[in-house]
């Protein structure tokens, strides 16, 4: 049962659309009934001609048969189409069910997950669905239909016949069902090894740059040929064993005797079988057999889209390690005081601690500055205070409460972050910078773009602030897009301000420039920076040192510069500094 929670989910997704599904489900079966009409009509007609009647006298039954043709392909039309819109609605519920369960998912989860593969559910396993839907699932369900045909027909003509297509549909289903047993592992292998050529796809276009700047063309070609080779390999196994489908043989020895039987039964005058039982008989079965070749087809697509659906829908239900519990309580700018007592915290369990008890408190419109060693937790300090995840030990609190009672969207609304990392989309300068602020007018735009000192290189753009910058801002130098990163927190002008270093890309004279633009901004915001540019230190109210997760020093530049010696060695090789004051080294909290 456990295989069957995707193609339930798929069900239960097409019958949200009632009327069109149950009109699908009905007509494909009507459409295989009227095949019974022209088919009896026309052995009536031979048998009629071939016992001396005329043309005059079977015109009326041409000119049905015309019109019913005509009606036939109109059935056809509706159906194949319907069932097209019903298999695109499905996939695209299922798309956007997908979407929005990863977008409420924890970056705990998200950093465990590759984007290849997810792309590769969203997009190539969807397609399989979509495939499975329409005309998969109408094949068979019409070559079930006719299977019920052949039993009235052969009923109609001798229970003889009636009890051998019954053992034959009995051996068919049995051998299509071991098929399909066989096609199941080559189908989830085929969609793991999907997945993996999928990431190999993004992870090397992503680094493109890289490639091309270490020459590393060959090296790409030989490790991704290596991917397709894998692929192509599965792929192989897969189309080989799903060309050899054996239970065809079981139909076309079924088609041969049923036909040879009743030929036997008409010229001996045995049952009563006459000629137009043999027609009628020898129509459907070739019917029969001819659609019975799609039934190979049909069944590799339905265990490929149930395969599919089985991963799409996992990874929607999928349990997330670092899930937390929504707040009720709404933050707002007059909490922006933050205080960490004693936290501690590692992204993984396997991994080392990030931060290790932690304790320090940032007043209301206060400016701190973060320095420390590269991986010594400077940037995951920020990502706590955005709650994108939750201290292991110790408590975070914002304006005297837990962060945890804060709901996500108030507490985030109120925070904006400039990162040493950043993202642009891939849309215009002017969608860009009212990111978190889709409401702002033009005239607030240009505003935060000015306190950013990014206005003057928009204007020289082509299309200024209607330009677009390429994926992940390609288009734009590195201190470009920081400033546009700066403009756009700057427009929420959010109560709680982080720059993980975020004047990383900037000349210092763009620094200074956006320093005193903003520094009567800073001054109405509780903000925290990861730096270690001294121009910006030497202005901030508390400076925070951190080493391997751990403070080891806090207080003000003066009393840091002048007494903590790991401070000093931040800047040493490059300022003059003033003497070292014999004191004890300040490691304790000292800006409550």
């Amino acid at each position: 049962m456990k295989g069957m929670k995707g193609s339930k989910w798929v069900a239960k997704l097409a019958f949200q659309y009632p009327i069109t599904t149950i009109y699908v489900i009905i007509v494909s079966i009507i459409e295989v009934l009227l095949f019974i009409f022209p088919i009896s009509i026309t052995a009536q007609l031979i048998e009629a001609l071939l016992n001396g009647a005329t043309m005059k006298d079977v015109q009326s039954d041409l000119f049905f048969l015309f019109g019913l043709a005509l009606f036939q392909a109109l059935i056809f039309f509706s159906i194949s189409f319907l069932n097209e819109v019903i298999a695109h609605r499905v996939t695209t519920d299922m798309t956007q069910e997908l979407f929005e369960s990863l977008q409420y998912r924890s970056l705990t989860y998200h950093d465990g997950k590759d984007v290849g593969e997810i792309m590769a559910r969203a997009t190539g396993d969807t397609r399989t669905v979509n495939i499975a839907i329409s005309p998969a699932v109408r094949i068979f369900l019409e070559i079930l239909t006719l299977w019920s045909v052949i039993f009235i027909l052969t009923a109609l003509v001798h229970w003889v016949l009636l009890l051998w297509a019954i053992i034959v549909f009995v051996l068919f289903t049995i051998t299509t069902f071991f098929y399909a047993k066989k096609l199941v592992p080559y189908t989830v292998n085929l969609r793991e090894k999907f997945g993996e050529l999928s990431e190999t796809t993004n992870t090397y276009f992503t680094g493109i740059r890289e490639i091309k700047s270490f020459v590393s063309q060959s090296w790409a070609k030989r490790k991704y040929g290596k991917k397709v080779m894998q692929y192509r390999s599965i792929e192989l196994a897969s189309g080989k064993r799903g060309a050899w489908f054996y239970p065809m043989l079981v139909v076309t020895f079924f088609s041969a005797s049923i036909i040879v039987l009743t030929l036997f039964f008409a010229f001996k005058g045995i049952f009563g079988v006459t000629f137009s039982d043999v027609i009628k008989l020898s129509s459907m079965i070739t019917l029969l057999t001819g659609m019975s070749e799609e039934m190979g087809w049909s069944t590799e697509f339905l265990i490929r889209g149930n395969t599919s659906a089985n991963r799409i829908y996992n990874i929607i239900h999928e349990n997330d390690p670092g899930s937390f519990s929504d707040g009720k309580e709404e933050f707002n700018s007059n909490q922006s005081d933050i205080e960490f007592r004693n936290v501690s915290f590692k992204y993984r369990s396997n991994l080392p601690w990030a931060l290790r008890n932690v304790s320090f408190k940032v007043n209301k419109n206060q400016t701190i500055a973060i320095v420390g060693s590269p991986g010594s937790g400077k940037s995951t300090i920020a990502k706590l205070i955005q709650r994108l995840y939750l201290p292991n030990e110790g408590e975070i609190l914002l304006g005297g409460r837990p962060i945890q009672e804060y709901s996500n969207k108030s507490l985030r609304k109120n925070i904006a972050t400039v990162e040493q990392d950043i993202f642009l989309f891939n849309t215009t300068i002017k969608e860009n910078i009212r990111f978190g602020k889709p409401s702002a007018t033009d005239e607030e735009v240009i505003q935060a773009a000015k306190l950013a000192k990014a206005h003057n290189f928009i204007m020289e753009l082509p299309q200024k602030y209607n330009n677009l910058i390429g994926e992940g801002g390609i288009r734009l130098s590195g201190g470009q897009a920081q400033r546009l990163s700066i403009a756009r927190a700057l427009l929420v002008n959010p109560s709680i301000l982080l720059m993980d270093d975020g004047a990383s890309a900037l000349d210092a004279q763009t620094e200074i420039q956006i320093q005193n633009a903003i520094s009567n901004i800073l001054k109405t915001h509780t903000t925290i920076i990861t730096t270690h540019r001294l121009s910006i230190i030497s202005k901030v109210d508390l400076v925070i040192i951190l080493e391997r997760g751990e403070i080891v020093g806090l207080g003000t530049h003066e009393q840091l510069i002048r007494s903590n010696s790991f401070y000093r060695r931040l800047f040493e090789r490059h300022y003059e500094l003033p003497p070292i004051e014999e004191v004890l080294i300040n490691t304790e909290v000292v800006g409550e």
